[in-house]
């Protein structure tokens, strides 16, 4: 597409000419793109609008550096694919522009590595060959209901607020915001807990000799606190995976965390603070490792990796017990694969759990992803209703991209008339999700890190 078209497709005439929606899909991340596919292939019909706060799309890859899809496969010595649909369509033009190596890595459980800047280009051309609306820089502020039923936001923008009306709307926003606005039934973190957050850190300056390891680095952070004890205070953290960048070799670690209220800006604002001095005492420390002498921060964030914020209350809470057990539900929508993850601030190194899927999946239900008081409104990613443990598998970006074209696929049906699940399923299937974890398909080889 030619630059004078793309500025034109993205003109504010287009986005302007009507506030007047069928699918609303707030947050432009993982579970919002994968909404809005997925409101298109159920409704070729509809008006869709993306509303994203940030500059781009992306989500935590391009706001705050996890720059992996995790829950794509299964963490199995023959790994399976476990997420398909949207997913494929993304790492086919990934791929095509280098953007994502030929093969997944493992680090306890198996993940997809992104450039973030190709990532931004490969959604927004989906997203306009799609027709589907998007608006960068708008946070939502303000949300309308009428009994059961969600009816407008209003979005802040640098001249002034705007209002938005749907039939449909979808909460991708990480935080459940659009919920919680609209006064559907939310809650913050689960019952006292709360997965604490990351800062990303982006190392370049290797030397061509270096071997960096997750092991070797965490070698050296333990031999430096042991000899500056006042470390320890500051960097609570031993060790984080290690993810190389496919184009420039640079290395990505999310070894600052802090203990911060997502909803709250004085506190994420200590955390930013603390997380950036982080990121420069670990890069003291690196820098006595062989081949690391001229490391150097080539960015940190640049947001805080929140891992959970608010939860909407569904018309069902996925539980630890259907994940240890593989309960299956005549509703599934979606197969999750990542382990259950939970960052623990009252661990003395705020080291995570990591518990696998014992059967190496897990089904999640429709009805986990639809508020239990508002009719027409649908969340997917980190906001799904999952207790304290399945909502640190549920909220990894791979699974966000199926929960994200599952509800995006429920809410195009709905505005067409009643919703039926065995229509939401098999419209699912019919644009390449995988629903049958017996069925998934192999893989292939992954690299380890």
């Amino acid at each position: 597409m030619a630059v004078d078209e793309t500025l034109s497709t993205y003109s504010s005439e287009r986005q302007v000419a009507s506030p007047h929606y069928d699918v609303i899909v707030v947050g432009g991340g993982a579970a919002g793109i994968g909404a809005a596919i997925g409101a298109r292939q159920a409704n070729p019909a509809a008006r869709i609008i993306v509303i994203e706060s940030e500059g781009c799309l992306g989500g935590a890859i391009t706001h705050r550096g996890v720059v992996s899809f995790c829950g794509l496969f299964t963490s199995e010595p023959k790994p399976r694919q476990a997420v398909g649909g949207v997913w494929d369509e993304i790492n086919r033009r990934l791929l095509a522009i280098r953007g994502t190596p030929s093969r997944a890595r493992q680090h306890r459980g198996i993940f997809q590595v992104v450039e973030p800047e190709c990532l931004k280009v490969v959604l927004d051309e989906l997203l306009l060959e799609n027709n589907i609306d998007v608006l960068l820089h708008a946070a939502v502020v303000q949300a309308s209901r009428e009994g059961p039923l969600a009816t407008s936001i209003e979005v802040q923008e640098r001249r002034g607020r705007r209002k938005f009306v749907a039939a449909a709307f979808i909460d991708c926003s990480g935080d459940a915001d659009l919920a919680y606005h609209v006064g559907a039934s939310t809650r913050y973190g689960n019952h006292g807990s709360v997965n604490i957050g990351s800062l990303a850190t982006r190392f370049g300056g290797f030397s061509p000799d270096a071997r960096p390891t997750a092991d070797l680095w965490k070698q050296a952070i333990v031999k430096a606190k042991d000899k500056d004890p006042s470390l320890a205070k500051l960097c609570k953290k031993n060790s984080s995976v290690l993810l190389p960048l496919p184009l420039s070799g640079d290395i990505m670690s999310f070894l600052a965390s802090a203990s911060y209220d997502a909803r709250d800006a004085a506190s994420i604002t200590a955390a930013e603070i603390s997380g950036r001095q982080q990121a420069q005492a670990y890069l003291q420390i690196l820098r006595t490792l062989p081949g690391h002498e001229n490391l150097y921060l080539v960015s940190t964030g640049p947001n805080f990796g929140t891992r959970e914020s608010r939860h909407v209350n569904a018309k069902y809470s996925l539980t630890e017990d259907d994940f240890m057990n593989n309960s299956s539900f005549d509703d599934t929508i979606a197969i999750g694969a990542w382990g259950m993850e939970f960052h623990d601030e009252t661990n003395e190194f705020w080291e995570s759990s990591f518990r696998y899927p014992p059967a190496g999946t897990f089904e999640i239900p429709l009805r986990c992803l639809r508020s239990r008081d508002t009719a027409n409104l649908f969340v997917a990613g980190r906001c799904v209703d999952g207790d304290k443990y399945t909502s640190s598998a549920v909220r990894v970006m791979g699974t966000a991209l199926a929960t994200g074209q599952a509800t995006g696929t429920a809410a195009g049906l709905l505005v067409k008339g009643k919703l039926d699940v065995s229509e939401v399923q098999a419209c699912l299937r019919a644009n390449g999700a995988l629903l049958d974890a017996a069925a998934l398909p192999y893989a292939g080889p992954v690299d380890t890190t």
